[in-house]
């Protein structure tokens, strides 16, 4: 399952985002919370957060939504159109 995850080992290694930071990053974007995403994945919420945050510090963003354009602007992550 890639969780639609694009192939840019370049700019992957260049953040140093693990595949879960990037999982998570794709899941918020694409619409889910926490919860969803702890359930989801058979972790504690606790652990999606700690993951999340880490991916915020490692994009240099001031928050979650900042995190998510900088990977979006860089191809580390997908975003599905529902139309």
């Amino acid at each position: 399952m890639s969780h639609g995850l694009k192939q840019t080992t370049a700019s992957i290694e260049a953040f140093d985002l693990t595949r879960l930071e990037l999982i998570g990053l794709t899941l918020v974007a694409n619409g889910l919370g926490v919860p969803e995403i702890a359930s989801r994945l058979s972790m504690s919420e606790a652990e999606i957060e700690q993951s999340l945050l880490a991916a915020e510090r490692k994009l240099d963003a001031g928050n979650r939504l900042h995190a998510i354009t900088i990977a979006v602007r860089q191809g580390l992550i997908g975003i599905e159109v529902k139309g």
